[in-house]
Protein backbone atom coordinates (compact mmCIF):
# COMPACT_ATOMS: atom_id res chain seq x y z
CA UNK A 1 0.00 0.00 0.00
CA UNK A 2 1.13 3.46 -0.71
CA UNK A 3 1.27 6.31 1.78
CA UNK A 4 -1.84 7.96 0.38
CA UNK A 5 -3.87 4.81 0.73
CA UNK A 6 -2.79 4.43 4.38
CA UNK A 7 -3.82 8.03 5.10
CA UNK A 8 -7.17 7.49 3.36
CA UNK A 9 -7.74 4.27 5.31
CA UNK A 10 -6.93 5.93 8.65
CA UNK A 11 -9.21 8.90 7.88
CA UNK A 12 -12.03 6.58 6.82
CA UNK A 13 -11.59 4.51 9.98
CA UNK A 14 -11.60 7.66 12.17
CA UNK A 15 -14.80 8.95 10.54
CA UNK A 16 -16.46 5.56 10.99
CA UNK A 17 -15.54 5.38 14.68
CA UNK A 18 -16.75 8.97 15.15
CA UNK A 19 -20.12 8.17 13.60
CA UNK A 20 -20.46 5.03 15.70
CA UNK A 21 -19.73 6.97 18.90
CA UNK A 22 -22.25 9.66 17.89
CA UNK A 23 -25.01 7.11 17.28
CA UNK A 24 -24.35 5.20 20.51
CA UNK A 25 -23.61 8.06 22.95
CA UNK A 26 -25.79 10.99 21.85
CA UNK A 27 -29.32 10.81 23.33
CA UNK A 28 -31.99 11.14 20.68
CA UNK A 29 -35.37 12.86 21.11
CA UNK A 30 -37.36 9.69 21.79
CA UNK A 31 -34.96 8.71 24.58
CA UNK A 32 -35.18 12.09 26.32
CA UNK A 33 -37.20 12.23 29.54
CA UNK A 34 -40.79 13.34 29.08
CA UNK A 35 -41.69 16.82 30.23
CA UNK A 36 -44.08 16.80 33.17
CA UNK A 37 -45.59 20.26 33.10
CA UNK A 38 -48.40 20.77 35.60
CA UNK A 39 -51.90 21.42 34.29
CA UNK A 40 -53.11 25.04 34.31
CA UNK A 41 -56.67 25.76 35.48
CA UNK A 42 -58.75 28.95 35.23
CA UNK A 43 -61.75 30.15 37.18
CA UNK A 44 -64.77 27.91 36.68
CA UNK A 45 -62.78 24.77 35.87
CA UNK A 46 -62.73 21.65 38.04
CA UNK A 47 -59.32 20.30 39.04
CA UNK A 48 -58.54 16.58 39.04
CA UNK A 49 -54.98 15.63 39.94
CA UNK A 50 -53.15 12.55 41.19
CA UNK A 51 -51.72 12.54 44.70
CA UNK A 52 -48.21 14.04 44.57
CA UNK A 53 -48.77 15.84 41.25
CA UNK A 54 -48.71 19.62 40.90
CA UNK A 55 -51.24 21.90 39.24
CA UNK A 56 -51.41 25.65 38.57
CA UNK A 57 -54.32 28.01 39.17
CA UNK A 58 -54.09 31.08 36.91
CA UNK A 59 -56.14 34.15 37.83
CA UNK A 60 -56.10 37.76 36.58
CA UNK A 61 -54.12 40.03 38.90
CA UNK A 62 -52.46 43.42 39.06
CA UNK A 63 -49.79 43.51 41.79
CA UNK A 64 -49.16 47.23 41.33
CA UNK A 65 -52.51 47.84 43.10
CA UNK A 66 -51.35 45.93 46.19
CA UNK A 67 -53.76 43.07 45.59
CA UNK A 68 -52.68 39.43 45.43
CA UNK A 69 -54.40 36.05 45.41
CA UNK A 70 -54.00 33.91 48.52
CA UNK A 71 -55.36 30.44 49.19
CA UNK A 72 -57.34 29.36 52.21
CA UNK A 73 -56.64 26.15 54.11
CA UNK A 74 -57.37 22.96 52.21
CA UNK A 75 -57.00 19.39 53.50
CA UNK A 76 -56.21 17.87 50.10
CA UNK A 77 -53.71 20.25 48.50
CA UNK A 78 -50.54 22.02 49.63
CA UNK A 79 -49.44 25.45 48.40
CA UNK A 80 -46.09 25.30 46.55
CA UNK A 81 -45.41 28.72 45.02
CA UNK A 82 -46.80 31.84 43.37
CA UNK A 83 -45.55 33.94 40.49
CA UNK A 84 -46.79 36.92 38.52
CA UNK A 85 -46.90 36.73 34.72
CA UNK A 86 -46.79 40.11 33.00
CA UNK A 87 -49.74 41.03 30.85
CA UNK A 88 -48.11 43.90 28.97
CA UNK A 89 -45.10 46.14 28.64
CA UNK A 90 -46.57 49.20 30.36
CA UNK A 91 -45.95 49.67 34.10
CA UNK A 92 -49.08 48.77 36.05
CA UNK A 93 -50.46 46.52 33.30
CA UNK A 94 -52.65 43.74 34.63
CA UNK A 95 -51.37 40.22 34.24
CA UNK A 96 -51.91 36.77 35.65
CA UNK A 97 -50.95 35.35 39.02
CA UNK A 98 -50.07 31.66 38.84
CA UNK A 99 -50.41 29.74 42.10
CA UNK A 100 -48.90 26.24 42.14
CA UNK A 101 -50.32 23.53 44.40
CA UNK A 102 -49.55 19.85 44.97
CA UNK A 103 -52.15 17.14 45.62
CA UNK A 104 -51.23 16.00 49.12
CA UNK A 105 -54.09 13.72 50.21
CA UNK A 106 -56.71 11.80 48.23
CA UNK A 107 -60.15 13.34 48.50
CA UNK A 108 -62.55 15.95 47.16
CA UNK A 109 -62.72 19.52 48.46
CA UNK A 110 -63.06 23.16 47.45
CA UNK A 111 -59.99 25.34 47.04
CA UNK A 112 -60.95 28.89 48.01
CA UNK A 113 -58.85 31.89 47.00
CA UNK A 114 -59.15 35.54 47.97
CA UNK A 115 -57.89 38.62 46.07
CA UNK A 116 -57.04 41.11 48.78
CA UNK A 117 -54.40 43.50 50.09
CA UNK A 118 -52.28 41.96 52.85
CA UNK A 119 -51.92 45.35 54.57
CA UNK A 120 -55.70 45.88 54.89
CA UNK A 121 -56.61 43.57 57.76
CA UNK A 122 -60.33 43.07 58.32
CA UNK A 123 -61.31 44.34 54.86
CA UNK A 124 -63.25 41.82 52.74
CA UNK A 125 -61.44 40.64 49.59
CA UNK A 126 -62.12 42.46 46.33
CA UNK A 127 -62.70 39.10 44.58
CA UNK A 128 -62.93 35.44 45.45
CA UNK A 129 -62.54 32.29 43.38
CA UNK A 130 -63.39 28.67 44.14
CA UNK A 131 -62.16 25.49 42.49
CA UNK A 132 -63.59 22.02 42.98
CA UNK A 133 -60.52 19.83 43.54
CA UNK A 134 -60.36 16.04 43.37
CA UNK A 135 -57.09 14.36 44.36
CA UNK A 136 -56.86 10.70 43.32
CA UNK A 137 -54.49 7.97 44.45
Amino acid sequence: MTGRRWIALVVLLAVGVGLLVTVVVVPWGDDAPASNNPGVYHEGEDVTVAEGDEFVVALPANPSTGYAWTAGENPDVAFVSSRQVSGGTQPGSPGTQQLTFRGSHAGASTLALAYARSFEAGVPPAKTAKFAVTVTT
